[in-house]
């Protein structure tokens, strides 16, 4: 067994090896919601696995760094707006509350795509829509 058999495995796949497209940061459109819509419809329409899985960051009351999956239930690309779920009692929910700030992380591999959006949240009235089965 090597030394390093994890970075040995890591080391021996390389990211990302096939070709990318082409992001020129001129011709996107003027708000992070009209281009986040873009491409995810674009990985909906290539078939990308789960393309509304987001993994959202947020804090806790101390200062740590949280993270978790999540299913994105709606996008409003006028108003800048990421719409999902959280259980007010969940530590999702109560982080926050606490702090309403998060970062969510979107990666399309079959594309070469990522968004990170980042800012901050407030609680909706609305109810979110559920996925279809």
């Amino acid at each position: 067994m090597p030394d390093r058999p994890v970075a040995d495995l890591l080391l021996g796949r390389p990211p990302m090896d096939h070709p990318l497209p082409s992001f020129d940061p001129d011709r996107a459109p003027a708000g992070a919601g009209q281009l986040f819509v873009e491409w995810l419809t674009e990985a909906v329409a290539a078939a990308v696995a789960d393309p509304q899985v987001v993994t959202l960051s947020t804090v806790d009351a101390d200062g740590s760094p949280d993270a978790r999956v999540l299913v994105l239930r709606d996008v409003d690309p006028h108003a800048g707006a990421w719409v999902f779920a959280a259980d007010a009692d969940s530590p999702k929910g109560q982080q926050l509350a606490v702090r309403p700030e998060a970062a969510m992380t979107v990666y399309w591999p079959p594309q070469g795509r990522q968004i990170r959006i980042r800012g901050g949240s407030s609680r909706s009235r609305r109810r979110c829509p559920r996925p279809s089965s």
